[in-house]
């Protein structure tokens, strides 16, 4: 017995090597894109969780900076350029102050967190000046 031999000659042809190549490319391209978005969730849980932590340090600073100027007077910005530093190691903050359109005490700090001198989220806070400041309630200061 002799062998069949057929014409077309045995292993993979150049065309079906590249289909495979690119099925393989597609799928790891995407596999890639998967990480990438991991990796983006991570970082934002980890900020959401500092911000959970500096979150009541935020509002006693915006509360101090309303409380702490004049009745007649707008709070005082801080810029991007020269934050003030929170407790958690890298983290700043920058305030813009707008007034309320409808007059009366209360102010909108528009908030960025700032992590290494970079924005990584935004808030807008309403702070109401207290009409009771806190030393008006010390014995020491009564005047009569």
């Amino acid at each position: 017995m002799t062998p069949v031999h057929s014409s077309r000659p045995s292993g993979f042809s150049f065309i079906e090597v590249l289909i495979a190549m690119s099925i393989l490319v597609v799928g790891s391209v995407s596999v890639l894109g998967l990480f990438t978005i991991g990796v983006n969730r991570v970082v934002q849980r980890r900020v959401d969780a500092r911000l959970i932590q500096v979150r009541p340090e935020i509002d006693s600073i915006l509360q101090s900076q309303v409380d702490g100027t004049d009745s007649n007077k707008h709070p005082v910005d801080v810029k991007r350029d020269n934050p003030l530093s929170l407790s958690q190691r890298g983290y700043a903050l920058a305030v813009t102050w707008k007034s309320n359109p409808f007059g009366g005490p209360q102010f909108w700090a528009q908030v960025e967190l700032l992590y290494q001198g970079k924005p990584v989220r935004f808030l807008s806070l309403p702070v109401t000046r207290r009409f009771l400041r806190a030393d008006a309630l010390d014995p020491s200061s009564d005047p009569n």
